[in-house]
């Protein structure tokens, strides 16, 4: 089997799964995890696994470039995992921890500011709650 078909499965289809989790819940199309407790091994204040799962996403996704490295056996592919490893590691592990407010999208600024409790509206006053969500009870 073709090596780059093997990295695309093992290193594509997840990191790109993954990525569009991240951009579904930061164009704010899908809010209903905001009110959600954290997921567990997660030490955050607030739910933030789906903005988590986009970061890993990326973080998936640039393993790409050392592992094309060493599939090309390009002389310098060590140094490329290097770097990989000293700037995902550290990364992926400071999330489970950690998630500065300044990256989260506005609209669950918003929503902090407003209380963001359970209780919350999820939607502000000048928004409109889609249809799919207002279906399944949310406001």
């Amino acid at each position: 089997m073709n090596d780059y078909l093997v990295m695309f499965l093992l290193l594509g289809l997840p990191g790109l799964t993954a990525l569009a989790i991240g951009v579904w819940a930061w164009s704010g199309r899908w809010r209903t995890w905001a009110p959600r407790p954290v997921a567990a091994f997660f030490f955050t204040r607030r739910n933030y696994l789906p903005l988590q799962a986009g970061a890993a996403g990326i973080l998936i996704l640039g393993a790409a470039v050392p592992l094309t490295a060493t599939l090309e056996r390009w002389d310098n592919a060590d140094l490329l995992w290097t770097a990989y490893a000293f700037t995902a590691a550290p990364l992926a592990i400071a999330s489970r921890w950690w998630w500065p407010a300044a990256v989260t999208p506005r609209w669950h600024k918003e929503w902090v500011r407003r209380g963001g409790t359970a209780d919350t509206r999820l939607w502000g006053p000048q928004e409109t709650v889609p249809q799919g969500a207002a279906r399944q009870g949310w406001k």
